[in-house]
């Protein structure tokens, strides 16, 4: 029983986050893994069904650990598993599952910041479009940027001035090291950000800009009026929405001098360059195809923040395993925020991707 056991726990844990469930009527999780006891000769093999089977996709599925025995003996224990409801949290404030091409590009004269400390903010009191103070939240820290290889973590790094590691906090960030060990980890955690996007935007109410947009300091100057232009508000923390940009040539622009603030998920399908005041609260995604551009060249950039920009929620680049370069410079920063997040949970959190919790087991009779 304990090597059965063993067997499920070990299914929970290589189960990848998701919505729901695709194994059929069959799929192995675990292949035949020893057991390693005081004696040897256990193992143990964890198969998964959809339930019901004939489902494609289902929001439950069965997992079946068999163990056997070196005398050839055997035992089956059966699991009901689903999904979490969890408070959704992303592996990093910046998750960035990249394959080896990627690149991060800093400016060394900035006082950027990224963290994956877990971030309130304030109301906007003054109405300049941006909360007006920070604190500490509830939350566990994640790591300020979590990347989805080891050989993207070393590069990561590496690309990091001594002073540059000090601004990249969060879970498993020292400063008592020679030079700071900043917050930039491998994570266990995949999300298809591909995916993502794609529940996201198809979700009712999703409002969408298929000709890409642009806006200036005269579009959205700042300071900003009172009221704000609707057309410089992409969704409020009272009333969040999701906005999806899709720019198929040229770059998504806010641009520096323009105030332009959001709430809920921002989608960016594209380059973007967000400058100026921009101020966004909840999960903003960059999916942008192809090669990464020349370092160079600004308008080649994937992603780009700068100025005064600042995310509240956490930035997720796309797609996995494409060259990511992104940039943030000056006093641009992202901020690990549950505050943020938890209005994009409760208004889609069926979107979100989440691991597979245990619901109920049992033994099967030999």
């Amino acid at each position: 029983m304990n090597t059965a056991d063993a067997g499920m726990h070990h299914a929970l844990a290589v189960i990848p986050a998701g919505t729901s469930f695709s194994y059929g009527s069959g799929a192995t999780v675990v292949p035949a893994t020893p057991f390693v006891t005081a004696s040897s000769g256990f193992s143990y093999t964890v198969s998964a069904t959809n339930d019901p089977p004939t489902s494609p996709s289902t929001s439950r599925a069965i997992l079946t650990s068999t163990a056997i025995g070196p005398n050839g003996s055997k035992r089956v224990v059966q699991a009901y598993i689903g999904r979490s409801i969890a408070s959704w949290a992303p592996p990093g404030a910046v998750y960035i599952p990249a394959g080896s091409g990627s690149d991060a590009n800093f400016n060394t004269e900035g006082t950027f910041f990224i963290t994956g400390n877990d971030t309130n903010y304030s109301a906007d009191v003054n109405l300049d479009g941006r909360a007006d103070s920070t604190s500490a939240g509830p939350h566990t820290a994640i790591y300020g940027a979590a990347t989805f290889n080891s050989s993207v973590n070393t590069q990561f790094v590496n690309s990091l001035t001594s002073t540059e590691k000090t601004k990249l906090q969060g879970k498993d960030y020292n400063a008592s090291t020679s030079p700071v060990t900043p917050s930039v980890f491998t994570s266990t955690v995949s999300i298809n950000v591909t995916d993502l996007v794609n529940g996201f935007k198809n979700e009712p109410g999703a409002v969408q800009y298929l000709s890409g947009l642009s806006r200036s300091a005269t579009d959205c100057p700042t300071p900003r009026p009172n009221p704000p232009l609707s057309t410089c508000v992409f969704g409020t923390d009272a009333a969040p929405q999701i906005t999806y940009i899709k720019q198929d040539s040229g770059t998504t622009r806010f641009d520096t001098g323009s105030t332009v603030t959001g709430s809920g998920v921002l989608i960016i399908e594209g380059k973007a360059n967000f400058f100026g005041n921009f101020e966004f609260h909840g999960i903003v995604i960059s999916l942008a195809q192809g090669l990464r551009g020349h370092e160079g060249d600004d308008s080649e950039l994937k992603f780009k923040l700068k100025d005064d920009a600042r995310i509240f929620g956490t930035l997720l680049l796309g797609p996995t395993g494409d060259q990511l370069k992104f940039d943030i410079k000056d006093r641009a920063a992202i901020y690990y925020s549950s505050q943020a997040i938890n209005p994009v949970q409760t208004n889609w959190g069926s979107v979100l991707p989440q691991s597979a919790k245990l619901i109920g087991w049992h033994e099967v009779m030999q």
